[in-house]
């Protein structure tokens, strides 16, 4: 009895091992005469050949077809055994189909196979996300394989207003976006008309000024003649009114005593000279003066001399008062 049993238990161990090998995938290779092909196994696409693929399959017989455009269709009944099976897919050449078992099933009514195009798109805009049917695919240049059919794309960028179009695809095709950048408005004044307007260090006009400006970061320079220069920095990120105020370069007007007028018995005579502008008395002989019509005053004890200058911006006077006699 215990021999009997020993010997079920072996078949029974031989038999689990068979089913488990029964029920093993073997791989199934298809290498197609020209590539890229649809792999189509019972009427079912498994993949696509490029030139070659494999796909994994429980041993038996199957109907292979493999289909590329413009190309007759390769067909064969393959039987996949436990070790696989290679299938060299020569497209456009006559086939040879095995013979079906008369006790077979009907053969399944034949599947229509629809073609892939790809599709490509480009974009004149740096890093644009670009989206089919409203699924992003990536960002340009990029491309979606898909049926034939229409499609909408959408491809936006920072910077760009959203660009959109309708695309028929037929076969491959090529589609370039062309985004169209959001510009803003720059308008400059300034306190001297015609003061030159410089963008990036590039005259860009004469103030009243304006300009339209993609976004992002410029360096502007306002100068004018007998006037500091204005420097900044702008973020053009939306329309922007820039009014800026010139400050005159200032003169310098210094007052000296000719040798021969001078009294050496009263030591430096010069302590005792004062200089008015514009009637304020300044620290010194020397002074700062903005450009224009400006009063100017030497005084020394009881005697004083007095005209006006016309000051031009960054320029130096030199005032040398003299001492004449009048005899009558």
């Amino acid at each position: 009895m215990n021999k009997l049993k020993a010997v079920f238990a072996v078949l029974f161990v031989l038999a689990a091992g068979n089913m488990v090998f029964a029920q093993s995938k073997a791989p199934l290779t298809v290498i197609a005469s020209e590539g890229p092909a649809q792999v189509v196994v019972n009427g079912r696409v498994v993949g696509m050949a490029n030139p070659s693929m494999t796909v994994h399959l429980l041993p038996g017989r199957y109907d292979l077809m493999v289909k590329k455009g413009g190309k007759p269709d390769f067909r064969q009944t393959v039987q996949l055994g436990p070790g696989g099976l290679t299938v060299q897919a020569q497209l456009g050449a006559p086939q040879q189909m095995q013979p079906q078992r008369i006790e077979s099933k009907p053969m399944p009514p034949p599947v229509v196979v629809k073609q892939l195009f790809n599709l490509s798109i480009t974009a004149n805009a740096p890093g644009a996300q670009v989206a089919v049917n409203g699924s992003v695919i990536g960002r340009a240049p990029t491309q979606a394989t898909l049926e034939a059919g229409n499609y909408q794309i959408t491809v936006t960028a920072p910077g760009y207003d959203t660009y959109s179009a309708s695309v028929q695809v037929n076969g491959n095709t090529s589609h370039a976006a062309n985004l169209r950048q959001v510009l803003n408005r720059l308008t400059v004044s300034a306190n001297v008309n015609g003061a030159e307007v410089f963008l990036n260090g590039v005259k860009a006009g004469n103030a009243p000024f304006a300009v339209d400006l993609a976004p992002g970061s410029y360096n502007i320079r306002i100068a004018a003649p007998g006037f500091q220069d204005y420097n900044a920095g702008i973020a053009m990120s939306g329309p922007q009114n820039l009014s800026v105020s010139l400050i005159p370069l200032f003169s310098t007007i210094t007052v000296t005593v000719p040798a021969q007028i001078m009294n050496r018995e009263h030591g430096n005579d010069r302590d005792r000279l004062d200089l008015y502008v514009d009637g304020v008395k300044q620290n010194g002989l020397s002074a700062q003066v903005p450009p224009g019509q400006r009063k100017i005053r030497v005084v020394s004890g009881s005697f004083s001399v007095e005209s006006v200058l016309s000051v031009d911006a960054g320029r130096s006077y030199t005032i040398e008062p003299t001492l004449t006699l009048n005899i009558r």
